[in-house]
């Protein structure tokens, strides 16, 4: 027989409410009282049903995270964005968005206009898309950006530090010697493309080098795009000694086209990226990055939407967490000319 909410209650020794309470994972229920209750659904394998709850408080318990292309570094924080979810007791939905679609803006339209989802998480570029800000604008739908900036003091935002770290790295090929450092941009309407390009000057700037627009490539976040760009620096007069990708995929090509021009990886040409991703301990030589706290980014993001929901207050700051260098074997000491 198919276990209740009643036997529930019964076998915990607390009101139906409480039951409710705990299932609902409201606040004011203390441990002990949480505890047993789970300890009984356990017992008696009871399943709450879900659809009669979302019925009754008219919600959905559907969040949705907008990613405009996909990777790497978006399926990292697309897991950890699913695991903090189930700990929220919400179900995520993973919605891709492409701005020059009229399909998928009138998919967007649908889910946020007819309530099906009861939040959303935005990443760069959807971060400043007009139609989502104006969607969320009306809704008046909770709204959480993973971006360095927050397009209102309303809109909890909450990002790696990109200028830090791209700072941080350029300093680190200059330490070594570089003098001639190529830069893959990124997507020209990207935030972090342009953070990232930002503390690549601030670096620059402070060591008194000239910026050489030349070696500033436009360049998709993609293996693609940094294997076009690194074969475009390398036929320039003057070759760069060094490559920073503007994300870990994009230096992927980049060694892959340099060694596919007869260069030594690090040996010639150093190559750098930036984000840390799983796959860049596992080439060969191992990709020297800037590690982008992608499992704390994701976790805060789903607090603070929860918060919103739930009408608690939360730090109106935009939050930028620091990024850090991770040195593997795919930088070196720049060769000196007569080398």
């Amino acid at each position: 027989m198919t276990a209740t909410i009643k036997d529930v209650a019964r076998v915990a020794q607390v009101s139906i409410k409480t039951v409710s309470r705990v299932i609902n994972n409201e606040p004011h229920v203390t441990e002990d009282m949480r505890t047993r209750v789970q300890d009984a659904i356990d017992q008696l394998g009871y399943a709450p049903n879900i659809s009669a709850r979302r019925l009754v408080q008219q919600r959905s318990y559907m969040l949705c995270i907008l990613l405009h292309t996909s990777g790497f570094y978006q399926s990292a924080l697309i897991n950890k964005v699913l695991e903090v979810g189930y700990e929220y007791d919400y179900d995520i939905l993973i919605q891709t968005y492409f701005p020059s679609q009229t399909r998928s803006k009138n998919k967007l339209s649908g889910l946020i206009n007819e309530r099906r989802i009861d939040g959303l998480i935005t990443t760069p570029p959807c971060d400043t898309d007009e139609l989502v800000l104006e969607l969320v604008k009306k809704s008046r739908i909770p709204l959480v950006q993973i971006s360095p900036y927050s397009p209102s003091p309303e809109v909890p935002s909450i990002a790696g530090d990109d200028r830090q770290g791209a700072f941080q790295m350029t300093n680190h090929l200059i330490e070594l010697g570089h003098r001639a450092i190529a830069f893959l941009k990124g997507p020209r309407n990207h935030r972090t493309s342009q953070e990232r390009l930002a503390g690549f000057h601030d670096a620059l700037n402070l060591a008194q080098m000239v910026i050489d627009p030349q070696l500033e490539l436009d360049s998709e976040f993609n293996f693609e795009g940094g294997y076009t760009a690194a074969k475009i620096a390398m036929s320039t007069q003057k070759p760069p000694t060094a490559i920073f990708g503007g994300n870990d995929e994009a230096a992927f090509g980049a060694i892959y086209a340099l060694q596919e021009m007869g260069y030594s990886v690090p040996q010639q040409v150093s190559v750098c990226g930036f984000d840390d991703v799983l796959n860049s301990k596992n080439v060969w030589p191992g990709l020297t990055t800037v590690h982008h706290p992608v499992d704390e980014i994701a976790d805060r993001a789903l607090s603070m939407l929860v918060a919103l929901l739930k009408g608690e207050a939360w730090d109106h700051e935009e939050k930028v967490i620091p990024s850090r260098l991770v040195i593997r074997g795919s930088t070196a000491q720049a060769i000196q000319p007569g080398q």
